[in-house]
């Protein structure tokens, strides 16, 4: 449970972040919505993040592609009743989808790095809000 919980605040930051990168500039803050706040994201910033997501996006939709595959081959493995294959393929799908989760951690943090502390703190607060209006 606490693992889920984890992983969609790390999504949910991402997204936000995005969310925000893609709209808000210097000059002109915009709201993600009426309830959330805006992140005073410098045109730089802006500029890093969507950079940074777009290589991130690539990096992710590879492992994701990666997984399916691997969990293809664990259904036909499974469907053939072969030992041999179900564990090859059993310890490829844990590889690739810690590989995933892995990556997704370190893009969070690459995302994170892009702010300062009081930004930092904004999205945080923003989250938490989020996350109490959604339980």
């Amino acid at each position: 449970m606490l693992g889920r919980r984890t992983n969609r605040f790390a999504l949910a930051a991402m997204l936000a972040i995005a969310s925000i990168a893609m709209t808000a500039n210097a000059q002109d803050r915009k709201t993600v919505s009426d309830s959330a706040q805006t992140i005073n994201l410098s045109d730089a910033q802006v500029f890093q993040i969507q950079g940074l997501l777009g290589s991130q996006t690539r990096e992710l939709q590879s492992l994701y592609v990666e997984v399916q595959s691997t969990r293809e081959f664990l259904e036909t493995a499974l469907a053939e009743n072969d030992p041999a294959r179900i564990a090859t393929a059993v310890l490829a799908l844990d590889a690739c989808e810690k590989a995933l989760e892995n990556t997704k951690r370190a893009n969070q943090r690459d995302l994170l790095s892009l702010l300062n502390e009081n930004q930092k703190q904004i999205l945080k607060n923003y989250l938490g809000k989020a996350a109490s209006s959604s339980d």
